[in-house]
């Protein structure tokens, strides 16, 4: 990550608005808010059948609301799944993010995930803001999450899980910054959304892309989980708004940020602390009305096996646990 600013006069009125340019929490009021970008531009990513490096411009595009699922058996509260809390967040904003994209961090059904270096953040509608290089208090690193038109509606679905779950995110989960997607020239060449295939293929005509918060590392092996406790609270913070994260593995769960690019954690408002860990993955999760108590019983099945494996330095997939069916955790 670069510098700040050339020159920080440059960013004039940047942190005195909050309209779409940031909250008013309690970081600070010149962070960026999850809506505010509404363009997003991958420098050099790319390439003409020609080879010529291209520039993606793709454009902020807002998910339909998840639907709820009702079981209507077993143990499910009795008006349903919670209310959707009401955003907070400010008007949208107008904002261009310009990045170039770094090493892919990892893959799985749904896409791949890249990480990126930013490079300007501006407002075509106020020239007064122009900020080189953004890193906090604006912005934290940042990944994207890469999806060809196949798997697009999967994305677009774990957007929509991330809006559902607006309070938590800096708190149980990363950061959002929104769900973006490109319709692609004919000869636009990227490289591949699957580690199984060669590296460069040519794109599908669409593209979508989930721009987050970047993380902290992989969960330790070969020991007991520091602060098991706090893992089980961040599941329970999911659990509180309905959300049941049907795709439990070691992958799922990484530290929260620590690098200095990064922006604090947000205090949990069901817990009042600061958790120090995060759940992603969210293409295959449901909002549903099931009981805290059935929640924690289908998180157990999964989680449990995974840190005892954890502790003799065995990474356990769902389909490796007993009893389990490789998908989600049954209901009843």
């Amino acid at each position: 990550m670069g510098g700040l600013n050339e020159n920080t006069n440059a960013i004039v009125g940047y942190s005195s608005s909050t309209t779409g340019l940031g909250h008013t929490d309690q970081h600070t009021r010149s962070s960026q808010a999850g809506n505010a970008i509404t363009t997003l531009t991958l420098v050099g990513w790319a390439t003409s059948t020609q080879g010529k490096p291209l520039s993606l411009r793709l454009t902020r595009e807002e998910p339909p609301a998840v639907v709820p699922v009702r079981e209507w058996r077993g143990e499910v509260l009795p008006n349903g799944p919670p209310a959707r809390p009401q955003s907070s967040l400010p008007a949208p904003g107008t904002n261009e993010l310009v990045v170039t994209v770094a090493e892919q961090l990892g893959a799985g059904r749904c896409g791949s995930v890249f990480a990126v270096d930013t490079l300007r953040l501006t407002d075509p509608n106020n020239p007064k803001i122009r900020l080189l290089y953004p890193q906090p208090p604006h912005l934290p690193e940042l990944v994207i999450k890469v999806a060809d038109a196949e798997h697009e509606d999967s994305l677009k679905h774990e957007a929509a899980i991330y809006n559902e779950m607006e309070p938590l995110q800096g708190v149980s989960i990363p950061r959002a910054y929104g769900f973006f997607t490109a319709e692609l020239d004919p000869d636009t060449i990227v490289p591949s959304l699957s580690s199984d295939v060669s590296p460069t293929t040519a794109t599908p005509r669409r593209l979508s892309i989930l721009l987050l918060e970047r993380l902290g590392e992989m969960l330790p092996l070969g020991q007991k989980l520091p602060e098991e406790g706090d893992l089980w609270d961040v599941f329970r913070d999911l659990a509180r708004l309905g959300i049941e994260q049907t795709d439990i593995r070691y992958s799922n769960i990484l530290e929260a940020p620590t690098s200095e690019y990064t922006l604090p954690g947000q205090v949990c408002p069901f817990h009042g602390c600061v958790h120090a860990y995060r759940i992603i993955d969210f293409d295959s999760a449901r909002k549903t009305d099931l009981t805290l108590k059935r929640h924690y019983y289908n998180t157990l099945g999964y989680l449990g096996p995974i840190l005892e494996g954890m502790k003799n330095n065995i990474v356990l997939e769902p389909w490796d646990i007993k009893g389990s069916t490789g998908t989600r955790p049954s209901a009843l």
